[in-house]
């Protein structure tokens, strides 16, 4: 009996501090309010630094308390990535996305790459429109938009 009720100790300790180890959960919010929305992007829980999956997850604010942003969830996505999330904000990327909401990686190792996917969220709903992978790891938000622009204009004339 003893022997059972040590392993179960051991077990649990294990378990514990399996998650207290986890040093690489990345979360970022942004608040769109005109849309009267706050979006939470995350990272996998237990994931590995470098490579994984993210969560977007998209809550309303229009009938929130003052500082409880995230009361009201309405929607979300999940997307596998290659790297740790580095950036999330809004930008117009033409006529088909005026106010795309855009999530940044950066890949490990040397070459430092960033990849970009962009989102159309509706009041509801949010989908997946457009990605960029292995941009230069020098790249800015213009550089970004303007590649996910450019990709988004050729695949519409195809």
């Amino acid at each position: 009996m003893r022997r059972h009720i040590g392993f179960g100790l051991l077990f649990a300790f294990t378990v514990t501090a399996a998650y207290a180890t986890d040093d690489c959960h990345v979360i970022k919010k942004l608040a769109l309010p005109k849309q009267q929305l706050t979006v939470v992007v995350s990272n996998g829980e237990l994931e590995a630094c470098s490579l994984g999956s993210y969560a977007v997850r998209i809550y309303s604010t229009r009938d929130a308390q003052p500082g409880d942003d995230t009361a009201f969830y309405v929607a979300g996505i999940l997307h596998e990535r290659d790297g740790t999330i580095e950036d999330v904000f809004t930008d117009n990327l033409g006529d088909r996305a005026h106010n795309a909401l855009i999530i940044t990686t950066r890949s490990a190792g040397t070459g430092s790459y960033i990849s970009a996917q962009a989102y159309i969220v509706g009041k509801q709903d949010i989908h997946f429109l457009i990605a960029v992978d292995g941009m230069d790891g020098t790249s800015n938000r213009a550089k970004i938009v303007s590649a996910l622009t450019q990709k988004l204009t050729t695949s519409d004339t195809q």
